[in-house]
């Protein structure tokens, strides 16, 4: 199996690898670079995000979010983009075997803490397609909505809070991409890019939230789901 492929794309910056692969080695070497002791016992923050394969069903109608394709993990410095539709032995229906012991592992680890967008409703997905079974998660809108004492943040996407958190212009750094093929490979520059600048503000975002001082006492773990 190919090792997939390396780039590097700039955000506010920042010099982010990106590694977009569904090699066991490949993703056994990147994941244990994640793996840092965390600043003053605090847990320790990785951006999480999904793509989805676009499905059509029987009548030729576009069925989206029915299949999970790219798996995203940052933690700053890399974003790993895991192809789940070309892991080993796929053949439409996943089984837990198939799915790389140290991903699994690394999902749930009780001292990292993912972040990101529609969390929720994502998991359920993964755990019936991957067996994927996450420790702790955070959804960002209600987490930045009590953080930062602003009711409204609970609703917002990606766009406004990394603005209002960061003081990010994502617009100035997404491609612009009329069509998004998720599932093919190699996945496209394009593409990549965009899922790194998504999943690094995430990683920014609860970063922010969670490692400093706007979330004082234990505000980070009234958002933290057991799985």
């Amino acid at each position: 199996m190919a090792k997939g492929h390396e780039e590097t794309f700039e955000l506010n910056g920042v010099q982010i690898k990106t590694i977009v692969t569904s090699n066991e080695n490949e993703i056994d070497k990147h994941l244990s670079s994640f793996f840092r002791p965390p600043n003053n016992h605090q847990t320790q923050v990785i951006g999480f995000d999904v793509e989805w394969s676009l499905v059509y069903n029987s009548e030729e109608a576009l069925c989206a979010k029915s299949k999970c394709a790219t798996l995203q993990l940052c933690d700053g410095h890399t974003c790993l983009i895991i192809q789940l539709n070309h892991l080993p032995n796929f053949k439409g229906i996943f089984y837990p075997q198939y799915v790389y012991k140290s991903l699994l592992n690394f999902l749930r680890q009780p001292n990292v803490t993912f972040v990101g967008f529609g969390i929720k409703d994502t998991l359920p997905k993964l755990e019936k397609q991957f067996g994927f079974g996450i420790r702790n998660v955070v959804e960002l809108g209600p987490l930045a909505a009590t953080a930062l004492k602003m009711p409204r943040l609970s609703y917002c996407g990606v766009d406004e809070l990394a603005f209002e958190v960061n003081r990010f212009d994502l617009r100035e750094y997404r491609p612009l991409t009329g069509h998004c093929d998720w599932d093919y490979e190699p996945l496209s520059k394009e593409l990549a890019k965009l899922a790194t600048i998504n999943v690094y503000s995430y990683f920014k975002i609860g970063g922010t939230l969670l490692q400093s001082n706007v979330v004082v006492g234990g505000i980070s773990m009234a958002f933290d789901h057991r799985w």
